[in-house]
């Protein structure tokens, strides 16, 4: 599920992950990689470009180029944040952000999955629209954070719509120099799934996610501060 914290202003990132066919669109029916960009600015807006690897080898005909993994879905992502953690020196106020994915369908002719012109069975497969709050709470066992959201979309495949939730744990006792780990439990309106983050001298990540608390997903990122978009 989303979250409404952001990174620093400036924050780049590079993401390659393997994707488990369950947490996928049926479109697939196969796990695959997906990989792409995010950018943060002003540490109020982050966009990012997200591709999806289809399997052309899996189509009824296969022409001499599906044979080849060409294909691919791609999609844009925004957040925005609406309100900083203890904004205006309201010490119990959380973050509060909004968010869109893949909005747009070029599917029979094209249309937006916000204002419903589009198919809901078109090619928007990680369609979905968000708002969520997040809290921190430190502790002498490490930070520990609050989230709470409305995730909605009009997809039949995949159904995202109804209440989500989450609790992140950064564990004292695991931090080091070069290393930083979150723990995620989470309800995403669909499933209860469970997370892995490793953070490596501030610019890897390794990443592991078990969806349903069954199928794992997992990826590495690289990240690095771009002080000229600030």
């Amino acid at each position: 599920m989303p979250s409404a914290e952001m990174n620093p202003s400036g924050m780049f990132m590079i993401t390659n992950n393997f994707l488990n066919k369950h947490t996928l669109a049926s479109r697939w029916g196969y796990h695959t990689f997906g990989y792409g960009f995010d950018i943060t600015f002003w540490e109020r807006l982050e966009i990012g470009y997200v591709m999806a690897l289809f399997d052309g080898k899996r189509h009824p005909n296969p022409s001499p180029r599906d044979m080849l993994m060409v294909n691919q879905d791609r999609h844009f992502a925004a957040k925005i944040l609406v309100l900083k953690e203890e904004e205006f020196d309201i010490t119990w106020l959380p973050a509060l952000a909004i968010g869109v994915s893949d909005p747009v369908s070029g599917y029979g002719g094209g249309g937006s999955y916000i204002d419903g012109s589009v198919s809901t069975e078109a090619n928007g497969f990680f369609n979905r629209m968000y708002a969520v709050v997040t809290k921190h709470f430190p502790t002498s066992f490490g930070v520990v954070a609050a989230h709470a959201g409305y995730q909605y979309n009009l997809r039949m495949d995949p159904r995202y719509n109804g209440p989500c939730a989450a609790v992140s744990w950064n564990p004292i006792w695991l931090e080091r120099e070069w290393l930083s780990t979150q723990l995620v439990a989470e309800y995403d309106a669909r499933t209860f799934n469970m997370g892995l983050f490793l953070t490596f001298w501030r610019h890897f990540d390794v990443m592991f996610d078990l969806q349903a608390l069954k199928w794992a997903s997992f990826g590495i990122r690289y990240k690095v501060i771009l002080k000229s978009v600030d």
